[in-house]
C-alpha cells in the first residue's frame, strides 16, 4: 500500500500544496514548526477519517478559513484508489473514487496506515485510555463495523450515565435496560480488543526479542473487568453490572464496563510501566508499532503505509538501525527529521519543507 500523491487546501499551514510520493523511502526534512508533520496529519486524517493529534476538525482548518480539502491517490493491491476527504460548516464528506460515503466505517480500512511519533510512549507510560485508543484505532481498520460498535456502545454509556446523574424514581428498572445493552454491544468490543491483543502480543514479543538479542521477554495482556481470561470477562460481566447498580445509583456514575479495560505491557512478567527503563519502553513502542505493521499484512497480504514523525532523535542507534533496516522490506514509508544527513543514501525521495512550502532537493 502506497501513497503517490496527496493535495491539502486549507489544512493547517498548508493553503493550496501538492506533494508526490515514490515508493520506498520518502523523507520529509525540515526545521521545527514548518509544517513536516501537517502532512503526515493529513495523509492519516485522509486515510482514518480523525487526526491523531487533536480531537476537533476546527483546529485543522487554516487560520481565518472555515473549511478544509484532502486528496490523494493510492496504490492498494494493485489498484489505483482516489480519496477525498472534505469539511465545510462543520460537515464532513469522504469519497472513495468520487462515489460518497454514508458512515466512517465505510471508509476506514480501506488502505491500512501505521503511525509512529515519539508521542506512541504515551502507550506504555500514559493512562488506560491512551492505550484503548490505540487498540481501537487498529481494530477499525481490520474490522470497520469495531467504528459502529465503539459509536454505539458510547451512545449507551451516554444515555446511562445521564440516567444516573438525574436520579429519578424507578431507576433501577430503567438501568436494567441500558445494562442489557451494555453486555450486548461490550461483549463484542471485549472480544475484538483480546482477538487482537493476542495478535499483536505474539509478533512483538518476537520483534523484541531480536531487539534486546533475547535477554528480555515482552508480553501484552489485555485486562477486562478485573480477569486476564476472556470467557471468565464475558460471564462475569452481566454478574458485575447488576452487583455495582446500587453503587453506581449513589455515586451517579458507572463502575463498569470495557469503557474502563487496560492493556499491561510486562518485560519478563512484571509491569513495563512500574519498571521499565526509559529505553525498554521505547523499545516495547517500537516493537508494537512494527507488530501492527505485520499484523496488517498477515490480514491484508500487504504491508501496510508507515509514517514515522521524527522518530530517529528519540531512539538510540541500535533500535534506529533496527528500524531503518525494518524498513527496507516495506512498500513505502514517509519520515519526518531535522537532519537528512545520516539517511541520504537510504532515500527514495528527500523532500525539503520550509514554511509550509514544499520542493525536492536538487
Amino acid at each position: 500500500m502506497e501513497i503517490q500523491w496527496l493535495y491539502l487546501k486549507f489544512f493547517r499551514n498548508y493553503l493550496d500544496q501538492e506533494v508526490r510520493f515514490q515508493s520506498g523511502l520518502n523523507i520529509l526534512q525540515g526545521e521545527n514548526g514548518q509544517g513536516k508533520t501537517n502532512i503526515l496529519e493529513g495523509i492519516y486524517y485522509l486515510l482514518t477519517g480523525k487526526s491523531y493529534r487533536v480531537h476537533r476538525e476546527q483546529e485543522l482548518m487554516s487560520w481565518g478559513e472555515n473549511e478544509f480539502h484532502l486528496y490523494g491517490d493510492f496504490l492498494v493491491q494493485r489498484r489505483k484508489l482516489r480519496l477525498e476527504s472534505h469539511y465545510k460548516e462543520k460537515r464532513k464528506v469522504i469519497k472513495i473514487n468520487q462515489i460518497p460515503c454514508r458512515k466512517l466505517s465505510e471508509y476506514v480500512g480501506t488502505i491500512n496506515v501505521v503511525f509512529f511519533s515519539p508521542d506512541d510512549l504515551a502507550m506504555v507510560k500514559g493512562g488506560p485510555a491512551e492505550r484503548r485508543r490505540f487498540l481501537d484505532l487498529h481494530i477499525a481498520q481490520h474490522h470497520s463495523k469495531h467504528i459502529q460498535l465503539l459509536n454505539a456502545y458510547n451512545k449507551v454509556i451516554q444515555q446511562k450515565n445521564a440516567l444516573l446523574k438525574r436520579g429519578q424514581n424507578g431507576i433501577k428498572s430503567q438501568l436494567e435496560l441500558w445494562n442489557e445493552q451494555m453486555v450486548r454491544i461490550g461483549s463484542e468490543i471485549i472480544k475484538n480488543r483480546w482477538e487482537f491483543t493476542a495478535l499483536l502480543s505474539q509478533k512483538s514479543q518476537e520483534i523484541y526479542g531480536q531487539i534486546s538479542s533475547g535477554r528480555e521477554r515482552l508480553t501484552m495482556e489485555y485486562h477486562s473487568l478485573g480477569k486476564e481470561n476472556l470467557m471468565e470477562a464475558l460471564e462475569i460481566f452481566p454478574k458485575l453490572l447488576e452487583e455495582k447498580t446500587p453503587l453506581e445509583i449513589e455515586r451517579k456514575m458507572i463502575l463498569v464496563g470495557p469503557h474502563r479495560d487496560d492493556i499491561l505491557f510486562k518485560l519478563n512478567d512484571r509491569s513495563a510501566r512500574l519498571y521499565g527503563s526509559q529505553g525498554q519502553q521505547r523499545s516495547i513502542v517500537l516493537s508494537t508499532k512494527l507488530a501492527e505493521l505485520e499484523v496488517i499484512r498477515q490480514n491484508k497480504g500487504e504491508y501496510p503505509l508507515l509514517l514515522l514523525d521524527d522518530v530517529l532523535s528519540e531512539l538510540d542507534e541500535l533500535r534506529r538501525d533496527y528500524l531503518l533496516n525494518y524498513v527496507k522490506n516495506l512498500q513505502q514509508t514517509i519520515i519526518t527529521i531535522t537532519s537528512a544527513e545520516t539517511l541520504t543514501p537510504r532515500a527514495s525521495l528527500m523532500l525539503k519543507v520550509e514554511n509550509g512550502q514544499i520542493r525536492r532537493f536538487n
